[in-house]
């Protein structure tokens, strides 16, 4: 089973980019986990065509068995760089790109409320016609405080309550993309 972490941000530091690798590093016994970086991917524009970078994005995405996102909030929503690399995918690209293609949401941020409302607004987005991806229900993991939960040295997840969370939605997300992929 090959899956997407995507980072879902272009900053340079992220504590998403973080969470990112520890899920690839966590569940490698559970699937193939490829982190990918969303920062060359050319800001969208409707009448522009993709460079190589965009293109080889929407291959990936095209190509993986299920995508899990991982994203910070910035103004109680997703983004900027993140929505314009989900753009090319629906907008530009047509709506079989992601269409039924098992997706999950995670994030962390500063806040207590652990990215909840870029979370939400990132299921909206995967739910738009546009899109129509097949968003696993539930299974939030909301991990706030990320400069308390994140060992700055290695990027591991250290808080046990958040691991067993994400364990819990892994574990759901590798049965998800299994059935819906059968």
């Amino acid at each position: 089973m090959k899956l997407l972490a995507i980072v879902g941000t272009n900053a340079p530091f992220s504590y998403n980019r973080f969470l990112a690798k520890f899920i690839a590093k966590r569940y490698a016994d559970k699937a193939d986990i490829e982190v990918k970086e969303i920062d060359g991917i050319k800001p969208f524009c409707r009448t522009d065509e993709p460079d190589e970078a965009t293109k080889q994005w929407i291959e990936d995405i095209k190509n993986a068995d299920g995508i899990i996102f991982t994203t910070p909030e910035y103004d109680h929503a997703i983004p900027a760089a993140l929505k314009s690399a989900l753009e090319w995918l629906g907008s530009h690209a047509g709506p079989n790109v992601m269409k039924m293609k098992p997706a999950a949401v995670v994030g962390t941020s500063y806040g207590i409320q652990g990215s909840s409302r870029a979370q939400e607004d990132m299921r909206e987005i995967l739910l738009s016609p546009d899109m129509s991806a097949n968003v696993l229900p539930g299974n939030e993991v909301l991990i706030g405080g990320a400069v308390n939960n994140f060992d700055k040295t290695s990027g591991d997840l250290t808080n046990e309550n958040y691991i067993k969370q994400l364990d819990a939605m892994m574990d759901n997300f590798v049965k998800f993309v299994d059935q819906a992929n059968k």
